[in-house]
């Protein structure tokens, strides 16, 4: 018998975000993404999660969801399926198992409701299982937290917990009435209850900021432990958007988890994106895709479908994915 999770509508309303997504099913294996499923339509049965072979594929792949029902056991299944598939063994026992829940520490101001969430690794893919994830708060008093959406409630500490297939992990968070920035000398500084200048990643009501060595919260592009990532004038690190660099004008793509893509697809609504191995995305141009497949890149980005196209003279046709049917011009 399927087992299903039904989730009734609560009186409050708490914010999710759009997910982008990396995946096209023209995509190789080197890039390494999955054509996922539109689960968006309320008061259905949801029969498979965001899942990717790139982790900022799948943040912000949940949010709160509460007037659908889950089917578990389709949603493993497909979750399964993908990871044998993916890691070439032939049964379940030979898959290694983790769950990654973000932020592991968190200060919230009082009243805020903020997103968390729960990742899980299976034979190379990841899937976001926030939606059927098991999670509990210490003190509900304190912060409460339904599927993964974490709501402050009374000034004070408490840990949030979340349990997936026998895995356990757990969040910190930190209720205050206000976030302690100062300005000094025209940098600004996070300080906690001790006074003391905070270094390093830190979460704010969801947002995640860096502050340097000295304390100072850093803007602009970054690069931090060979990664580069886009935090904007407020400090709040880009996460799921496009950003133009000012230096060479071209267009950069941040996944959910802040890291800047490279070398992916990005589908961007009804548009599909590519992205190089420099981070930049691909404008007028060829791209070579699965095979002897090839696309077209307009000045815009956009991937040309659907459509006839003039290029240096010859006359190219795209179908409705985006492929060239005569990529020899004839």
């Amino acid at each position: 018998m399927k087992r299903f999770i039904p989730f009734l509508l609560l009186s409050f309303c708490l914010g999710s975000g759009t997910l982008i997504t990396g995946c096209t099913n023209q995509s190789s294996n080197t890039e390494g993404s999955f054509t996922n499923a539109d689960n968006s339509k309320s008061g259905e049965t949801i029969k498979e999660l965001v899942s990717s072979t790139d982790i900022g594929d799948v943040y912000n792949g949940g949010g709160i969801n509460l007037e659908d029902s889950f089917d578990v056991d389709s949603i493993e299944k497909k979750m399964t399926e993908l990871a044998l598939a993916n890691s070439g063994v032939d049964s379940e026992d030979k898959l290694d198992h983790h769950l990654i829940v973000t932020p592991t520490d968190m200060d919230m101001e009082l009243q805020f409701g903020v997103s968390a969430e729960a990742i899980f690794l299976e034979g190379g893919i990841y899937t976001n299982v926030s939606q059927i994830t098991e999670w509990t708060s210490e003190n509900s008093d304190i912060a409460d937290v339904t599927q993964g959406e974490i709501h402050a409630n009374k000034v004070g500490e408490t840990n949030i917990t979340a349990t997936y297939q026998g895995i356990t992990k757990s969040i910190h968070i930190n209720v205050i009435e206000k976030a302690n920035w100062e300005e000094k000398d025209g940098s600004w500084y996070y300080v906690d209850a001790t006074g003391k200048k905070t270094t390093g990643w830190k979460v704010i009501n969801g947002n995640w900021y860096y502050l340097g060595n000295n304390g100072s919260m850093l803007t602009g592009w970054q690069k931090i432990k060979d990664t580069y990532y886009y935090l904007h004038s407020s400090g709040a690190m880009a996460q799921g958007e496009w950003v133009k660099n000012k230096d060479d004008g071209a267009w950069y793509y941040f996944n959910y988890n802040g890291e800047m893509a490279k070398h992916k697809w990005i589908k961007d609504g009804t548009n599909t994106f590519y992205i190089h191995s420099n981070g930049k995305m691909a404008t007028d141009e060829w791209v070579k895709g699965e095979g002897d497949s090839w696309y077209y890149f307009l000045l815009d980005g956009k991937m040309a479908r659907d459509r006839a196209i003039d290029i240096k003279g010859v006359s190219y046709q795209f179908d409705k994915e985006g492929k060239c049917l005569n990529p020899n011009g004839n």
